[in-house]
């Protein structure tokens, strides 16, 4: 098998034929993962291991390169015992799926098919939106001007001219644990979990800030996007993480669903039986 510390196992593999996910999973969060689609996938799947990346323990401190986290899932296991026949990436996981998919596809002389959900690519505003997204996460939590604060400063600290991610990035974590340490106090939390849930956030703007150093055009253009009603209002809107996603993808194909559901809901089962053999 692949390296277990790289790879949290969703599907055993009966046969040697794999099937590889790329996400940034967290207990917890509102959005459908890998999981939820290898359930719902069922008997289809049935002959294929499903494994998802495990993100490696690396810091924003570290500045890692961007194929510093293509080297950790792919250094280390018994790949040649293996096919990898698909790879998936969710949001910005799908650039990682990419430079993955290439790499595989040098070693075993055949590309694993590559197939997108809702994908992104890393830009300053995305960053900042971590930041919204845990104020409306918190609802009452916060007082108007507590959220009015950090909407404001987040917006500052991207406005910085030539502000490069990472150091961006690193503001905003440090906003993040501002916010939190409010609100844990608020609701009668310890300050070791707040540390906790600082941490995580941490890694996960270090996968983000990493996945800007990798251009995703190489192999997006042969992949399979399947994407949401609320990515399809994202590129209407003009927001640059996706539309600048949208330049280099390849088949795409838009269902009526949000974001949150798309990886559990039945018309995006029914489109990867229909257009994504393997």
């Amino acid at each position: 098998m692949p390296n277990e510390n790289a790879w949290s196992v969703i599907t055993a593999p009966t046969s040697k034929s794999l099937i590889l996910g790329v996400d940034f999973p967290a207990a917890g969060r509102r959005e459908a993962g890998f999981e939820d689609l290898a359930a719902k996938m069922g008997p289809a799947w049935a002959g294929h291991g499903f494994l998802q990346t495990t993100p490696p323990p690396v810091r924003l401190a570290d500045r890692p390169a961007g194929d510093y986290y293509t080297d950790f899932w792919l250094r280390d296991g018994d790949w040649d015992s293996y096919e990898v026949v698909a790879v998936l990436g969710y949001c910005v996981g799908g650039v990682y799926a990419g430079e993955i998919a290439e790499r595989l596809g040098q070693r075993q002389g055949k590309a694993p098919k590559v197939i997108l959900f809702d994908p992104q690519v890393t830009d300053l505003q995305l960053l900042e939106s971590e930041i919204h997204k845990m104020i409306g996460l918190a609802g009452p939590v916060f007082t108007a001007d507590e959220a009015e604060h950090a909407r404001k400063r987040a917006a500052e600290i991207v406005g910085v001219p030539s502000i490069g991610l990472l150091d961006a990035a690193v503001e905003i974590v440090g906003l993040y644990r501002e916010m939190a340490s409010i609100a844990f106090q608020r609701i009668g939390l310890a300050e070791a979990r707040r540390d906790e849930v600082v941490r995580l956030f941490e890694s996960y703007m270090t996968w983000l800030s990493a996945a800007s150093q990798i251009d995703p055009a190489r192999t997006w253009g042969d992949s399979l996007s399947v994407t949401s009603s609320d990515y399809a209002e994202l590129e209407r809107s003009g927001a640059a993480t996706v539309v600048n996603a949208t330049k280099s993808l390849g088949r795409r194909i838009e269902l009526e669903i949000g974001h949150v559901d798309l990886l559990r809901d039945p018309s995006a089962v029914r489109t990867l039986l229909d257009s994504a053999e393997f």
